[in-house]
């Protein structure tokens, strides 16, 4: 029986392994998944996790619960030798062992793209996971609860501004939700006013949003600069040491919240194979979702897509001929690479992936979100329903829609969710304080 090993359990991963799963005939090939995290991660909720707006496990699908006809490994690829079609698992508990494969999805996914400036590493946070989400979340209700008890001065301000670095989708949506739950948590706290927070994003380039018009990425600015909220445009961190944030404009403040979202890159686990890669560290693919050599010929059994790959845009609309790195792209890859996988393994003829742009839509707060497909714009509130119902039915899963859509409907007859849970970083601290100990000998 042919064996198929997925690497990566993100988009990609869980959507190839869950359409062949689907796909197969009984008995036709056995398929293996392999990712460090028990489930999978829709991403475009995470601005909104932040917000309190959605319960955290809504958004993750739980790998083992949905791919039951799969072999689910917990546990990281740390090395694959494609001539031997061999791959090294490290587990989450045991000692590393080798597989044997005939195919091989590359679905790796990106991680945070950082670059070395001083006290990045030490202070900020990003939002590539749930993880991150929920520690942004609570930082910032507590941040309140303790700023409501300070008189007004340097270390109130700092624990009520928030930085976001990047002016990409997802450092807008996280910049623009995280204002909307500091103004909504306004009203439980009669000691501060609007005035009092401060919100800070920091782009590089001279606009954000380089995903829609130049027209609607000035509706958002204008947007967030009625809400309270400063865009630093053509601007750059130049450090973060202490949460002492420096920019190159030459404004100084203090920051509580410093979040990173300037960029993402391959996962370096690429970089442990024997396949070639590209200058930004993603594997070449050609339009069948196959992986290509240096030359162009096609790498028998190894196919790759989604973030960790380069796949050319036959529409011609992509950045440097390539689909950009958004979920768009690698749920429609996933389902066709598994399709061709299929095909692949009963002798016919893989089909080449095609897909062009629907459109961008963007979520900035409750009440607040953009839509833009071709010249059609839409701003505001029906923008934001818009952004919900897309994201709500494209989020794996009837049980998991049905779930988040609870949420919403919850939160729209009593208000978001803003209860911190932060202890949960330390969970025995309580229980040692109090833990009675054997009496010391002399």
């Amino acid at each position: 029986m042919p064996k198929v090993l997925v690497v990566g359990g993100g988009y990609t991963g869980f959507y190839t392994a869950f359409a062949l799963q689907n796909q197969l005939r009984r008995g036709e090939a056995e398929v293996t998944l392999v990712d460090p995290l028990p489930y999978m991660t829709y991403h475009p909720f995470l601005p909104e996790v932040a917000a309190g707006s959605i319960e955290p496990r809504h958004v993750i699908v739980p790998l083992r619960r949905h791919l039951k006809k799969t072999n689910v490994i917990q546990g990281k690829v740390v090395g694959i030798d494609h001539k031997k079609k061999t791959a090294t698992i490290e587990p989450s508990a045991g000692k590393p062992y080798a597989i044997k494969y005939d195919h091989i999805v590359l679905a790796a996914g990106s991680v945070s793209r950082t670059f070395p400036i001083p006290g990045v590493a030490e202070g900020a946070i990003g939002m590539k996971s749930i993880e991150e989400a929920v520690a942004v979340r609570d930082r910032i209700i507590d941040n309140f609860a303790k700023a409501a008890n300070l008189p007004a001065g340097k270390e109130r301000d700092r624990l009520l501004t928030v930085t976001v670095i990047g002016g990409g989708f997802a450092g807008i949506e996280t910049f623009a939700e995280l204002r909307s739950l500091a103004s909504g948590m306004l009203k439980n706290y009669p000691e501060l006013t609007i005035e009092d927070t401060r919100f800070h994003l920091v782009e590089a380039m001279g606009r954000i949003m380089p995903e829609v018009s130049l027209g609607t990425s000035k509706w958002v600015i204008k947007n967030l600069a009625q809400r309270g909220a400063t865009i630093h445009l053509d601007t750059q961190l130049t450090s973060a040491v202490d949460g002492k944030v420096e920019l190159s404009s030459g404004l100084k403040f203090e920051s509580d919240v410093i979040i990173w979202t300037a960029g993402v890159m391959a996962n370096p686990v690429l970089r442990k194979t024997d396949f070639p890669i590209d200058d930004r560290g993603r594997i070449r693919s050609s339009p069948t979702l196959q992986v290509t050599a240096e030359n162009g010929a096609i790498v028998a059994g190894a196919w790759a897509a989604g973030d960790n790959s380069a796949v050319p845009d036959l529409t011609g609309a992509g950045v440097g001929g390539m689909c950009v790195p958004n979920a768009q792209h690698a749920v429609r890859q996933a389902k066709l690479m598994a399709k061709n996988i299929v095909a692949d393994i009963r002798g016919e003829e893989p089909r080449k992936y095609f897909h062009k742009n629907l459109g961008v839509v963007a979520g900035l707060g409750v009440g607040h979100g953009v839509f833009e497909s071709g010249k059609f714009r839409v701003t505001g509130f029906l923008a934001w329903i818009m952004h919900r119902g897309y994201h709500g039915l494209a989020m794996p899963m009837w049980e998991r829609k049905l779930r988040v859509f609870g949420d919403w409907v919850l939160q729209f007859f009593v208000g978001r969710d803003t209860a911190a849970i932060s202890l949960r970083e330390t969970p025995t601290a309580y229980f040692r304080a109090f833990a009675s100990r054997p009496a010391r000998t002399k």
